[in-house]
C-alpha cells in the first residue's frame, strides 16, 4: 500500500523505523537528541492538552552497561546500536520471521537510524528497542534516566517561546501541510 509514497528500496530496519515514526505499533520508543524538539513534543501532544506533560532525558550510552547487556558471544553492549549493529538485525529477524520471543536480546537497547527520512532527520530521531519482559524503562535500566514535569498551564507559553526559537510544527515535520499552517498563523489567515 505504501509503495507509491516511499522509495521502495528500504531495508527491513528502515521500514521498521518508519513504522514507528509514523505511528504503527513496534517495539521502538521514539527519542530525540535535540532537547528543544523533545520539549516541543512534551508540550504539543494533542491527546493530552489538559494534562501535565513530561520531558524525559537519559545518557543512552549508559543503557546497555547498566543492564549488563551482552551480545551472543558474551561481549558487553556498551554503545548505541545502528541499524547494522548485530543486536538490532537479530531482534528484527525474530519479529519478521515470527521466531520464538526467547531469541530477542535480553536487554533494552538504544538504536540510531541512518537518517534517510525527512521527518526522522528534522527531529534528530533515535529510539530505544524494548524487549518482551523488559518492563517499562526506569532508572533500574539506566540510572541517568530523569524526567521533568511540565505543568499543563505552562504548555502554551512554552510552545510560543519554542516558536520564537524556530521550533514549531514545520521545523519538526518539514512538510507542506505544516508550512501552510505556519504561513496562515504568521499572516493571520483564517
Amino acid at each position: 500500500m505504501s509503495a507509491g509514497i516511499r522509495r521502495g528500496d528500504e531495508s527491513d530496519a528502515e521500514l521498521y523505523f518508519l513504522q514507528q515514526h509514523y505511528r504503527l505499533k513496534t517495539r521502538l520508543l521514539d527519542w530525540t537528541n535535540n532537547a528543544l524538539a523533545g520539549l516541543f513534543f512534551a508540550v504539543s501532544s494533542h491527546q493530552n492538552q489538559n494534562k501535565d506533560g513530561a520531558l524525559f532525558i537519559m545518557d543512552a550510552y549508559q543503557l546497555g552497561p547498566a543492564q549488563e547487556g551482552k551480545y551472543d558471544d558474551g561481549k558487553k553492549f556498551e554503545r548505541i546500536a545502528t541499524s547494522r549493529n548485530p543486536v538490532f538485525p537479530r531482534a528484527l529477524k525474530v519479529i519478521f520471521s515470527w521466531e520464538d520471543a526467547g531469541e530477542f536480546p535480553n536487554f533494552i537497547f538504544p538504536v540510531r537510524p541512518d537518517y534517510f527520512d525527512r521527518r526522522i532527520t528534522l527531529q534528530r530521531g533515535c529510539f530505544t528497542f524494548h524487549v518482551p519482559n523488559g518492563g517499562i524503562l526506569s532508572p533500574d535500566h539506566n540510572p541517568t534516566l530523569a524526567s521533568y514535569l511540565i505543568p499543563q498551564g505552562k504548555k502554551s507559553d512554552i510552545k510560543k517561546e519554542l516558536a520564537m526559537l524556530g521550533i514549531d510544527e514545520f521545523s519538526i515535520y518539514g512538510d507542506l501541510e505544516h508550512l501552510s499552517e505556519r504561513l496562515k498563523q504568521a499572516y493571520r489567515i483564517p
